[in-house]
């Protein structure tokens, strides 16, 4: 079977690759900042390491949301609509997060609970959306993209 690559398919690759990190990196902004909280000393190295790490998660938690939209909205044209899955589970619950973030002037003190609730378990949903991918990914999506002839 051969198929042909489009530009949106390399697109939807790549945006799934590169949310993947954003999300990581924002990940262990936030632990650790719980670590450094927990330490006696405030000024210590997880405390660096979030107060480095806060200064660009709002530019990552932007390209990661615009991304997930556009890998979400290729997703759904390119293979129609699955009912709920966990990929439209992980885009909704990244979203929540996002508008807690924008309505935090509005919520008060409950936006930032609120934000990690739904973060958190983006993530878990993400992984587990993710997880079957894997293989398929390096097996035939990257040769394919690489090569331009899909693997048989």
């Amino acid at each position: 079977m051969e198929l042909t690559a489009t530009v949106g398919d390399y697109i939807n690759v790549f945006a799934s690759i590169i949310i993947m990190p954003c999300v990581a990196i924002t990940f262990v902004m936030w632990i650790c900042h719980d670590i450094g909280m927990a330490m006696k000393n405030k000024d210590n190295w997880c405390m660096k390491v979030y107060k480095a790490l806060s200064k660009i998660h709002i530019p990552i938690g932007t390209i990661a949301c615009v991304l997930g939209i556009y890998h979400t909205i290729f997703a759904t044209i390119k293979h129609g609509w699955q009912g709920i899955t966990l990929g439209n589970v992980t885009f909704i619950l990244f979203m929540l997060g996002f508008i807690v973030f924008l309505l935090r002037k509005k919520i008060g003190g409950i936006w930032l609970p609120l934000h990690r609730f739904f973060y958190g378990a983006a993530i878990v949903t993400m992984l587990l959306h993710c997880v079957p991918f894997i293989k398929f990914i390096f097996t035939f999506i990257l040769p394919w993209l690489l090569t331009g002839n899909f693997p048989s």
